[in-house]
């Protein structure tokens, strides 16, 4: 069992004790606090998103106030997505800060978009890596249309004539959009990782950096589109299941190797696609939970913590949920019966959230107050709670913010 009262020790040493406490069921010295944070510290702290996604490193200062203030658990890293590097490559599935005349503090935001259609089911099955190659990157990054020009099979030809797709001018042009593109993402990722190392240094553990997703999910936002991945539950449920598994035995393995490089502790895994709104009990056990429990276990198998984000509606759900290794695993939930929830998984998984992210951007202060004492008082008995949102932090009322840390540093000692 680990030790739940960690005096004495380093600060960080002392949140890291905190938080596996929690995550193994057990009751630690206080409720682990730890918002989930999106752009509140570029609006909060007076750094533009767009300047944020430009230079990392200018997000220091707001980070030290962030911290000396609200003294988190698990600090959530900010989001700078670089637009240089989704400049260069002609990224066509995101809007940001300046693009196409946006304001400075427009936030990042993903697009949908199908790049598989109906027609092509079998020619992506056949071969999931050349379709991704020659038609799902030319139209997602349209700076290397060029890749749809290059088939690899002819490319391990014996005679070096097959060398001369290299040298084709939009295949030159391609290849040298994407290393321009990789110095970019390298740079802003050494400007992450400095980031990342300052919050160590002040004692702090930085969390968000490894990520992983659900197949089902990652399926529906990168080849398919999210509305037409969920129709084909119903029209084309034989392709999808195929599809899925040749996802997931691709992509499980690298967002573990990805973590470890980054000797990450919790591994974060948003889940959107699978609320309650978009398929039913039956479907999410067939489609969804299959492969999101392989890349739970998985997690669990490389020595690192699960952070699961239950985005949507989760009510249906929860049983489902339940079906992982006692203590290993962190569900975060926007949406769901939280009594409910401490009743279905409170023997199996830690349980985060509970505070609207509603009431801290527009509630009453004494509101914020009384709600986190009432999840204090329903979800920590026993441990295996966290105090997070349900939604990640853009803006909030200050006030609002403060009195919910206070709340949990005071109300929620064991």
């Amino acid at each position: 069992m680990i030790e739940s009262r960690p005096n004495g020790l380093p600060p960080i040493a002392q949140r890291e004790i905190r938080v596996q406490t929690a995550v193994s069921l057990h009751e630690p010295d206080r409720v682990p606090f730890v918002p989930s944070i999106n752009n509140f510290l570029s609006l909060e702290y007076g750094v533009s998103i767009q300047d944020s996604m430009t230079d990392p490193l200018s997000m220091i200062g707001p980070l030290d106030r962030y911290l000396d203030r609200y003294e988190p658990d698990l600090v959530t890293l900010p989001p700078c997505f670089s637009i240089r590097a989704m400049e260069r490559s002609g990224f066509s599935a995101g809007r940001w800060p300046g693009l196409n005349g946006l304001p400075e503090n427009t936030p990042y935001q993903y697009v949908d978009r199908q790049y598989l259609e109906d027609e092509d089911y079998d020619e992506f099955l056949d071969d999931p890596s050349r379709f991704v190659l020659q038609r799902v990157l030319p139209q997602k990054h349209t700076a290397y249309a060029g890749l749809a020009l290059l088939e690899p099979y002819t490319l391990c030809n014996q005679a070096i004539f097959s060398q001369s797709a290299f040298g084709l001018p939009p295949v030159r042009a391609a290849l040298e959009a994407m290393m321009e593109t990789g110095a970019e993402v390298l740079r802003t990722l050494g400007g992450l990782e400095q980031l990342a190392m300052h919050t160590v240094e002040r004692g702090f553990i930085p969390f968000g950096g490894a990520t992983g997703q659900a197949p089902f999910d990652e399926f529906a936002d990168y080849v398919r589109g999210l509305l037409q991945t969920c129709m084909d539950c119903i029209n084309e449920p034989e392709r999808l299941s195929r599809a899925l598994e040749i996802w997931g035995a691709r992509t499980i393995p690298a967002s573990i190797a990805g973590a470890k490089m980054q000797n990450a502790k919790y591994l974060f895994i948003p889940l959107h696609c699978g609320v309650d709104n978009f398929m039913s009990v039956a479907n999410y056990e067939k489609f969804y939970w299959p492969g999101l429990k392989k890349l739970i276990l998985a997690t669990i198998e490389a020595g690192m913590t699960p952070f699961v984000i239950c985005e949507g509606k989760y009510h249906t759900r929860l049983p489902i949920l339940a079906d992982v290794p006692k203590g290993k695993v962190i569900y975060t939930f926007e949406d769901t019966d939280f009594a409910e929830a401490k009743r279905v998984l409170g023997d199996v998984a830690c349980i985060a959230g509970g505070m609207p992210t509603e009431y801290l951007m527009m509630g009453d202060r004494q509101r914020v107050i009384d709600e986190t004492k009432r999840m204090i008082d329903l979800l920590a008995p026993g441990g295996g709670y966290i105090a997070s949102n349900s939604l990640a932090l853009d803006q909030v009322k200050t006030e609002n913010m403060e009195a919910w840390k206070d709340t949990v540093f005071s109300y929620g000692v064991y």
